[in-house]
């Protein structure tokens, strides 16, 4: 039984304990760290404008595409994923690769053997013992484990490829939809602030008419009733606006001071598309199909290490020993040499069915894997249907209100000559103009849903990175967009 002086728990204890950190000095350095962080910020924000740029001017959606895809962080995290995966590929290799090691020892014996022949007394070895050593193992076989460990990296290296483009997907799609979202909020803001003018405008009018004894109290009344009601509307409009562009400076991984005006405009531009040319397309597009393919390959080829473990393992060997005393006679205390080489085997018999357990187990996973690969193409399905459905919807939606726009303006035309003329009531001219601000925001959220349903298009065929946004204006936006259903 070996037993321990306090001398020796004393060093043992100086040596370990002082790397060992309790829970408590641990939160309190992240407590500490936080602070620091929080006074870097309040102390002027450099931390925050050293890690994100600033823009100021006129923004584009193509320049809002080229900032996230260089600033956004979940991207920048999922890039480090393809460092990870390298690095595991490295790592297969060494299931064919040999490994070297080198080896350097020190032993101080409390006393060595000895005996006497002749009265003389013949000590074998020394009580100071110096080594160093030299190992090289190189694998030989081991089943299927040592081929499929190193697809297995190759393909671990691949996933990561396809985790990237997934993410890409979700990140042009955050950061083109966010663009959308601060145009639309826009279009409604500026609608209210017309509402706003023109029911002040009839306000005035309904006083000075009060004034000339033609309208009544209850006129003026109703007209600052329906003047606040916009002005509700405005406000509401105004924080939708800040809240979406602060969402959009974030997904673009940019500064929140940052000051940008957009340049693109909410524009209708028809897709044509059919249900069968668009799931081909996502069937030889999409990442998480390519995922989906590429993990039944990756738990195949891990069942085949699992399987590997009915096998013998063969390496051989090669040890180079420098040792004091001489290895090869221990009476002579001086530096010498040894060295052995050979081969081994080992042959597992029963391991506590540990083995049969983690093949149950990757079969299983092999199984899931499969049943995900037909849920990713269900999914894609389902989210094509939803998106062309969509993109119908609203293609009857832009034309419809592109009517009711001209409808409502001519409308509100007629009632402000009628209420002129005293042919119209003021409750007609109200309802006129909330008519008309009704149609124009619906116009708006019309074209809004359109291009909403053209980037699920997209997204769900898996090109979305290599999608264009709609033509502007003045560009070649005659006809109808067709979607690049076999573009790779």
């Amino acid at each position: 039984m070996m037993h321990f002086s306090k001398i020796q728990i004393v060093i043992f204890a100086a040596i370990v304990l002082p790397g060992c950190v309790g829970k408590e000095e641990f939160y309190e350095d992240v407590t500490l760290s936080r602070d620091a962080a929080y006074q870097r910020w309040q102390g002027g924000k450099e931390v925050e404008r050293q890690s994100q740029p600033i823009v100021r001017g006129q923004l584009g959606i193509e320049d809002c595409l080229k900032l996230t895809l260089a600033n956004n962080k979940l991207l920048q995290r999922t890039l480090q994923e393809k460092e990870i995966a390298r690095g595991g590929e490295m790592g297969s290799l060494s299931a064919i690769l040999p490994s070297v090691d080198l080896t350097a020892g020190y032993e101080r014996l409390d006393k060595v053997s000895s005996f006497t022949i002749a009265d003389r007394k013949i000590t074998l070895g020394d009580v100071d013992n110096y080594s160093a050593g030299l190992r090289v193992t190189q694998p030989i076989f081991a089943g299927a484990a040592i081929p499929a460990r190193i697809n297995a990296g190759r393909l671990t290296s691949l996933l990561s490829d396809q985790t990237v483009r997934a993410t890409l997907q979700e990140v042009v799609y955050a950061a083109m939809h966010g663009y959308y979202d601060v145009l639309l909020n826009q279009h409604l803001c500026t609608i209210s602030e017309d509402a706003v003018r023109s029911a002040q405008a009839h306000l005035d009018s309904v006083k000075q008419k009060r004034q000339g004894g033609v309208a009544s109290d209850f006129d003026v009344l109703r007209a600052e009733v329906e003047l606040s009601n916009f002005e509700a509307e405005l406000i509401r409009n105004q924080n939708a606006i800040n809240i979406a562009r602060a969402n959009l400076l974030k997904t673009m991984g940019v500064a929140q001071d940052s000051n940008v005006i957009l340049t693109d405009e909410l524009t209708y531009v028809p897709v044509e598309t059919t249900l069968e040319n668009a799931i081909g397309s996502a069937f030889k597009n999409r990442p998480e199909m390519f995922s989906a393919e590429l993990q039944i390959k990756l738990q195949r080829e891990l069942l085949d290490v699992s399987q590997s473990r009915y096998w013998p393992i063969i390496y051989g060997y090669y040890n180079n020993i420098w040792s004091q005393p001489d290895p090869h006679n221990v009476m002579l205390i001086e530096w010498g040499r040894a060295w052995n080489a050979g081969l081994t085997a080992a042959w597992p018999i029963f391991d506590g069915f540990a083995r049969e357990g983690d093949i149950i187990a990757q079969k299983a996973r092999v199984k899931q894997a499969q049943v995900d690969l037909v849920d990713a193409e269900e999914t894609a399905i389902f989210e094509l249907t939803k998106a062309i459905l969509s993109i119908g919807d609203a293609d009857r939606f832009v034309k419809s209100q592109q009517l009711n726009l001209t409808r409502a303006e001519e409308g509100l035309r007629l009632a402000e000559v009628g209420y002129r003329e005293g042919t119209n009531t003021q409750v007609e001219m109200i309802d006129a103009q909330a008519a008309l601000t009704t149609a124009k925001a619906n116009y708006y959220e019309a074209i809004y849903s359109h291009l909403v349903a053209k980037l699920d298009l997209h997204k769900a065929i898996g090109t979305l990175a290599e999608y264009k946004a709609a033509p502007q204006p003045g560009a070649d936006a005659v006809g109808a967009e067709k979607v690049a259903v076999d573009e790779k």
